[in-house]
């Protein structure tokens, strides 16, 4: 466990010598909220026609934002934020992996490139896909994920050779593993090949993941 930041008396009125710290579950979190908010930047910031790449990016970093908290030291703070991590997991994987792999199969679609259209197909695939986990089809909310993880795999594969094509096979292969990792490990502290948590190789991977899937090969001209 790292101290993160050291939160004394100030404007927020938290208190003297209250400390913040951020465990290793916790910093592989930020590490992830890291990637996303790049990328995030990068594909909304202009007109680079990526715009469901950020969208993508916003939710799984927003979730990954909260869960810096969620896995800190800070009992308040772990607590506070302890529902709304949870729904944002949710929303990013019923939400954001469709529109992550749309954009990567189809790069040049008006959901790829529209800000308007990526958020709104994000809207209806999120809001039909929590209350459908609310109803009881709790399977969905794992389902989503692996079927748009082998969309992307299958993309990437079919991209031309060169760098673009292996940085997006190793991304595809990592978010594989993701996969594997959370199917074949239960506990969220067991240590993965004697090193990092299941919860810390899940973020490491995903951050991995957008990395190699989603680093721009070429920018289509915006509409």
């Amino acid at each position: 466990m790292a101290d993160f930041a050291h939160l004394s008396d100030g404007p927020m009125g938290l208190g003297r010598g209250l400390v913040l710290n951020v465990t290793a579950d916790g910093l592989s979190d930020l590490g992830l909220f890291a990637v996303c908010a790049g990328f995030a930047w990068h594909c909304l910031s202009a007109e680079r026609g990526r715009a469901g790449i950020g969208v993508a990016c916003v939710l799984i970093g927003v979730a990954a934002f909260l869960g810096v908290f969620r896995f800190s030291s800070w009992a308040g703070a772990s607590e506070a934020v302890r529902g709304a991590h949870q729904f944002m997991a949710l929303v990013a994987a019923v939400g954001a992996f469709p529109i992550w792999a749309m954009s990567l199969a189809e790069p040049d679609s008006a959901v790829a490139r529209r800000l308007r259209g990526a958020w709104w197909v994000t809207f209806v695939l999120a809001g039909a896909g929590v209350a459908l986990v609310v109803m009881g089809v709790k399977l969905w909310q794992q389902a989503v994920p692996l079927l748009c993880g082998l969309w992307i795999a299958y993309t990437m594969g079919m991209r031309r050779s060169g760098w673009s094509r292996w940085c997006g096979l190793t991304g595809a292969l990592c978010l594989m593993a993701t996969f594997a990792v959370a199917l074949l490990i239960r506990e969220p502290d067991t240590l993965v090949l004697g090193l990092l948590s299941k919860t810390q190789m899940l973020h490491y991977l995903l951050a991995a993941a957008l990395l190699g899937t989603c680093w721009p090969t070429r920018s289509p001209a915006p509409t």
